[in-house]
């Protein structure tokens, strides 16, 4: 007998599906819930399967799944995380913050030179190795819940640039980083926005579309809702750039508009532009919320 599948439930409400679909890639169906509207992977990847994922040596690095120029793009990520950074400082001017899934430690740089005291946790042991010579002490393996070095500890800000997505049970990460909030402390998340503009005009090769890494796409509404769940009040949702080298987001922008890219001449790759830096958006949001 052929196992019937496992009931589909969304990870922000438990409604129990079957869900409206809006598209298919790599295997999985994209599809939002009727009740709240957040979209999701159907079928659900599991825990360990993303785990094991973010565990490989090539995740930060290889090609694929993960970040294939990770290494390569140092500055370009310095850049984005001090407006990150700066952001922050809006609200919460000096104090403690860690950073949730911060791989070779770039935001922890542009927050330890800002002269905030921060740490990092992440899931991959390479990039932890890699932040911890860097950064002795500050940086640590695992989740949230199971990092024995920040228990107890309090912060006053909790960081997540491009991680809610790949949560499988997000109130429960937020309910683990909430424990370890001082009293109205903030926690800031940057995360795709599948109400962007660049969502809508790139439909299925939209740059966020991250299968299966990426289990969730939110947008304002949901990402107010699963905070409010939690305990946490939306202070300010931004819109979130990011900084990169001008070859690699034409390139981007060719497998966007592919076939049609091939009659555009690859002038960013002259000596005169190919080392500039551009601010550009990636259909992303930063959303900043208080611990009520």
């Amino acid at each position: 007998m052929t196992e019937a599948p496992a009931e589909v439930v969304c990870i922000l409400c438990a409604t129990a599906g079957p869900f409206r679909p809006r598209g298919a890639k790599d295997g999985y169906s994209i599809e939002d819930c009727p009740q709240c509207g957040l979209v999701q992977l159907v079928p659900t990847p599991t825990p360990e399967t993303l785990r094991a994922l973010y565990e490989e040596e090539s995740y930060f690095g290889g090609e694929g799944s993960g970040y294939s120029q990770y290494e390569s793009q140092e500055e370009e990520y310095l850049a984005t995380f001090r407006e990150d950074v700066r952001r922050i400082g809006e609200f919460v001017p000096k104090g403690r913050i860690l950073e949730v899934g911060c791989g070779y430690g770039y935001f922890l740089k542009a927050a330890l030179d800002a002269g905030y005291d921060a740490y990092g946790v992440d899931l991959s042991p390479s990039a932890v190795k890699f932040a911890d010579e860097r950064y002795p002490g500050r940086v640590f393996c695992g989740l949230v819940e199971e990092v024995p070095e920040i228990q107890g500890e309090k912060y006053d800000v909790i960081f997540a640039s491009h991680l809610i997505e790949h949560v499988t049970d997000p109130a429960a990460f937020l309910r683990s980083a909430s424990r370890l909030l001082n009293p109205g402390g903030l926690v800031v998340m940057v995360t795709p926005n599948i109400k962007s503009l660049l969502s809508r005009v790139s439909g299925s090769r939209w740059v966020s579309f991250k299968i299966p890494e990426h289990v969730s796409y939110y947008d304002p509404a949901t990402i107010t809702e699963l905070l409010r769940r939690t305990s946490f009040e939306v202070t300010a949702i931004d819109s979130a750039y990011q900084y990169y080298a001008l070859p690699f987001v034409t390139t981007r922008l060719r497998e966007l508009l592919h076939p049609v890219s091939r009659l555009i001449p690859p002038v960013e790759r002259t000596r005169l532009l190919r080392d500039r830096k551009i601010r550009v958006t990636s259909g992303s949001m930063r959303v900043i919320a208080a611990l009520k």
